[in-house]
């Protein structure tokens, strides 16, 4: 099975500082598109994200949920399924495994849903996000921004917006 992964904040969505409620979710342009693109393409889909908000007292593992709920509801009015989201809510001092560039949750994914890391990409805004592509050998994007370019040279690809990626896929 092919797949993209998808950070959440700052990659699919507007990344607010520590977003709080669902009222807050705002896609990024050409989310909706490139999502229905890729599923055309028979890649499943899949994020993966830190939100280590629940440690920090900005809000409940509930609220993740909620989140999550309305953000998967608001996909699927637009004919977009999302298979999976896998989120970390650790503190980044507990060092845990699932967190990125932890590879907890790809290593869940590559077995629960065989897929093949070498037809799969990892799409996100952070150096974590590449790490962890990396480190299991997926292709990577970077969506570029004012403040990530120092490690641009970690991805496969680097891109102004999810527009881009119409133009690897058709490369």
């Amino acid at each position: 099975m092919k797949a993209f992964l998808f950070d959440r904040d700052g990659t699919l969505i507007v990344n607010k500082h520590y977003l709080s409620t669902p009222m807050g979710i705002r896609f990024l342009p050409c989310a909706f598109d490139t999502l229905r693109f890729l599923l055309s393409k028979g890649y499943r889909l899949f994020i993966i994200t830190n939100q280590s908000g629940t440690k920090r007292g900005y809000y409940s593992r509930n609220r993740i949920e909620e989140i999550h709920r309305e953000l998967l509801m608001r996909l699927k009015t637009e004919k977009i399924h999302i298979s999976e989201i896998f989120y970390c809510d650790h503190h980044p001092n507990e060092h845990c495994n699932c967190r990125k560039p932890g590879s907890y949750f790809l290593k869940v994914l590559l077995r629960k849903y065989e897929m093949e890391p070498s037809n799969s990409y990892f799409v996100g805004d952070r150096r974590e996000d590449l790490e962890l592509g990396k480190k299991l050998g997926l292709k990577t994007i970077l969506i570029k921004t004012p403040i990530n370019q120092e490690f641009s040279y970690l991805a496969d690809y680097v891109i102004d917006n999810l527009c881009d990626i119409f133009k690897i896929l058709n490369e």
